[in-house]
């Protein structure tokens, strides 16, 4: 008895990474977006923070909080497992149908933007092949936001928000000094592929929501990924 095969569909559905510095208005901002263009909204730290109080045993929390406390960044084969999850069940929402996601605060280092050269996921998550047959390089993500900030107006919001005994000035000094050692050159690398959109998000939280809107309203690579669903890899669903 034949089993019948099964057919997968391409579907065009946006990986977006946003950049920025702590206390950027990362979250913020992105909670507007995903309201406005129908996406979803990942905080990698705020699901780590989740994450956590649900398994506190676990040697993953233990490293988690380890970093929050000192320093660093958790690797990819840590990080990639939680990405993959929320990119999985943001495909999967039923009607309507998302545009794409907002991974919120990924990737922070280089360790971590070329664990998705080539795409980690094609067991779980395939997407189809180029023209050529092969997989794509660089095939994700479609656009790259990247929230800037002096570092005074970052320091003000990061502690003025103060979330738990982790947000000291002591605590922001450290991360902003690994985010320009670490993430600016991660910045660099998107915007010689053409991926970045900056924006400047000094102002207050009405004032940067219409500079974002101004800004993608104006970009070609928004308007071609988001407003016409042209991604650069298709899924296969």
């Amino acid at each position: 008895m034949e089993t019948a095969s099964i057919i997968l569909s391409p579907r065009g559905f946006a990986i977006i990474f946003v950049l920025g510095a702590p206390g950027a208005g990362k979250g913020t901002l992105c909670t507007h977006l995903a309201q406005i263009h129908n996406l979803a909204h990942y905080s990698v730290g705020d699901s780590l923070r989740s994450w956590m109080r649900e398994n506190p045993t676990a040697s993953l929390a233990v490293q988690i909080q380890d970093k929050l406390d000192n320093q660093g960044f958790l690797t990819s084969e840590d990080l990639n497992p939680f990405i993959c999850q929320a990119i999985k069940d943001a495909l999967n929402q039923g009607e309507p149908k998302l545009r794409g996601i907002l991974v919120d605060g990924f990737p922070r280092c280089m360790e971590q933007l070329e664990s998705f050269n080539p795409w980690p996921f094609q067991d779980e998550l395939p997407l189809a092949p180029s023209s050529e047959g092969g997989a794509m390089a660089n095939a994700k993500p479609d656009i790259v936001l990247l929230f800037e900030v002096t570092k005074q107006n970052a320091k003000l919001r990061y502690l003025a928000r103060a979330r738990d005994n982790n947000d000291s000035q002591e605590k922001f000094e450290r991360r902003f000094a690994e985010y320009e050692m670490e993430t600016v050159a991660v910045e660099e690398v998107y915007r010689q592929r053409s991926v970045l959109i900056n924006v400047d998000a000094n102002g207050t939280k009405e004032e940067n929501v219409n500079k974002v809107t101004k800004k993608l309203e104006e970009s070609e690579l928004w308007r071609k990924v988001i407003v016409e669903g042209s991604t650069g890899a298709n899924f296969l669903v």
